[in-house]
Order: C-alpha cells, then structure tokens, then sequence
C-alpha cells in the first residue's frame, strides 16, 4: 500500500463514498441526469439520517455534528465529497464547499444546488496554506481527517480560520471491533503497525491511508486545541465525533 502520496490520494478520491452503495467517480456522477442524481442524493439522506439509517443511528450523527442546531454560521466543509454534508448547513448556513479533487467540488456545487440552495466552492491544496479564506465560525471535516497524515499541521491551520472545529473520524473501538486487536499506544505512527493496510482497507475500497481516534488520542495528537465534547456514534462505535 505504501507511504501517503497527495497526488495518489486525489486520484483515489475521486471516488467519493456513496453510503451503502459503493464508491463512484465524480465525473460519472456529474453525468447523471438531475433526476437520477436526485435519486442518489435522496436514499444516500435516507440511509445517514434517518432513524432507519444505522449511520445515524439513535440520531447521534445528527445531534453531536449540530445539524440541526447549526443556524446564521459561516461553515467550511473540508472534504465536501458529493455534497451530502454541505446540503444539511445550506438552507440556513453560509457554506464554503472544498475538496482535493476539482469534480467533488463541481458535484457539490450541483447537488446542493439541485436542492435549490448554493454553497461557495474552492480547492484545497497539499501545503499550507491549505486554503486562502477569511475567517469562518466554524471548520466541519466528517470522514476527512483521518485519511490526512500531516492532521496537526490542518488542525494548526483551521485553528487560526475558524472558531469551532467539528469532526467525525473513525474511532479506536473501530479499530479493534474490524481489525480484531487491540488499538496500538497513542503515540505510535500507524504506518508502524503491522495491521495498518488491514486497516485501511477495512474501513475504506479506495484510499491509502487512515489512522483511528479516541479522546485520549485527540489530546495527545491535538494538544493545542481544547476538546469541548467526544462522543462515539452508530450501534457499534466504529466512529467518533
């Protein structure tokens, strides 16, 4: 699997994750019909947020990432993938849409709009700055962080742009629930573990990397930040928010 390349990943991601359906290209999801990627959209809402959804299982995605609690705030949706996260803040939220890979951002933009809200888009790059923006209330990255090596450094960043940060990451219980062992010391890098591509490959089709959270590693890994609140969602624990 290898040691983390931004170009590779890029190229992965441009296979954004459809819940429960698999992971499909951008383009070939912009080349839909607005009535088939309607569809799409629709049951992907249903299958996360709905009571019927075990991603939203109890509503705790919903409730612990303030989806419905969020009003008149500037949100950067870092990682935007299809759009799914940016159309919960859109109707009554400022959202800045933004991604690695150019068709995510364009299918956001179309998603969202389809809806009949808008979102500003922008990409984000490698290095810092990772993005040239103003200053926003609040950095949401769900799914995103995890797959991201250098997460201090992003962290760092959106710490300096924003005045609340809101994750969702793939948790330790996770780990040891799909992996089958014990979640490695803290500060271990993961790329040392010898479960590591097992890991990965669990949890995601694409990508070539991913790292697991739990509080205690949240506060060792981010020790400028001051954590207000963790919690893990779905029946069986898999993620932290």
């Amino acid at each position: 699997m290898g040691m983390y390349d931004f170009q590779r990943q890029k190229q992965e991601w441009s296979r954004p994750p459809i819940d429960d359906v698999g992971y499909i290209s951008s383009a070939e999801l912009l080349r839909k019909s607005d009535k088939e990627l309607l569809e799409i959209i629709r049951q992907m809402e249903i299958t996360r947020y709905s009571h019927q959804g075990w991603r939203n299982y109890r509503g705790l995605w919903r409730k612990h990432l303030g989806h419905d609690t969020t009003t008149d705030k500037t949100i950067l949706d870092f990682g935007c993938g299809v759009g799914l996260e940016a159309l919960q803040f859109a109707p009554v939220n400022q959202v800045l849409a933004a991604d690695i890979v150019p068709d995510n951002v364009a299918l956001t933009e179309r998603v969202v709009r389809l809806f009949g809200y808008e979102v500003t888009a922008t990409m984000i790059s490698e290095h810092y700055p990772y993005l040239s923006i103003d200053q926003v209330d609040i950095f949401y990255c769900n799914g995103v962080l995890h797959h991201i090596p250098y997460a201090a450094d992003v962290l760092r960043w959106a710490a300096g742009v924003s005045k609340e940060i809101r994750l969702m990451l793939y948790s330790d219980r996770g780990w040891e629930k799909y992996v089958g062992v014990s979640a490695p010391p803290v500060n271990l890098d993961i790329h040392d573990h010898p479960q590591f591509e097992r890991f990965v490959r669990v949890f995601d089709q694409v990508g070539s990397y991913a790292d697991w959270y739990s509080e205690e590693k949240i506060r060792y890994r981010f020790p400028f930040l001051e954590l207000k609140s963790f919690n893990y969602i779905t029946d069986d624990d898999r993620y932290c928010v």
